[in-house]
């Protein structure tokens, strides 16, 4: 087992300064090795805050979170950078590329922290990931000169670069035109199956969801199977 979630329970302070709104009520969740799934579910429902903790960019009030066999809540400072760096990829639906920096140089971007990795390795795996993605004539190229769908392909292959586990994918292509989103959504999938990567993608796209091999839907705080 990659992911078991048992019991997670998050709320939220309110923006007017009311009482805390309950986000997340007792959630159960796993996901196996190299498999996939999408979580549907109406803005607002929490699915993003079940990913950012996943993900170590937030953390539960209670119940437990393991990846990989690291109880989350266990980890401390150095420890929880390492596991954000390395067992985990995060794509996002603005690609969150730095603007000064070329296609290579972004994709490099997360082994500028990474320590005991070989840098001409990480170097090769970017150079194959982009040549896989279409991009090996972009290398040199800034995002400002580069389409959507391409920015978030690069934004695909920073989250491979250091060889995680789990790739969560948030709303990866909400921003996206209908061509560029069937293409990222096919790009995840060959991610998935090339390098045995583990996927989890929220998304509102039904037609996205439907290409993973199981969709759950957030309800109530909970993850129900999608009807």
């Amino acid at each position: 087992m990659l992911v078991d979630v048992q019991n997670l329970h998050k709320s939220l302070l309110s923006p007017l300064g009311g009482p805390s709104v309950d986000i997340l009520r007792g959630l159960d969740f796993t996901l196996e090795e190299a498999a996939t799934v999408a979580v549907l579910g109406p803005s607002g429902s929490g699915k993003s805050t079940f990913l950012n903790i996943l993900g170590a960019l937030d953390h539960s009030d209670s119940g437990l979170v393991r990846v990989a066999g690291l109880d989350l809540s266990q980890l401390k400072n150095r420890a929880l950078s390492e596991y954000r760096n390395q067992t985990v990829g995060f794509v996002f639906q603005m690609h969150h590329l730095l603007p000064q920096c070329s296609v290579l140089e972004n994709v490099l971007a997360p082994s500028l922290v990474t320590r005991g990795r070989d840098r001409s390795q990480i170097e090769a795996r970017a150079r194959e990931l982009l040549d896989s993605l279409g991009l090996a004539h972009r290398l040199a190229h800034r995002p400002g000169e580069l389409s959507g769908g391409e920015r978030q392909r690069v934004a695909v292959a920073r989250a491979m670069v250091l060889s995680p586990k789990l790739l969560l994918a948030d709303e990866p292509t909400g921003a996206l035109d209908r061509a560029a989103a069937a293409n990222l959504g096919e790009i995840l999938l060959q991610m998935n199956r090339k390098y045995q990567v583990a996927l989890l993608v929220v998304t509102h796209s039904r037609e996205l969801a439907s290409q993973m091999q199981r969709v759950l839907e957030l309800k109530d705080g909970k993850l129900l199977q999608a009807s």
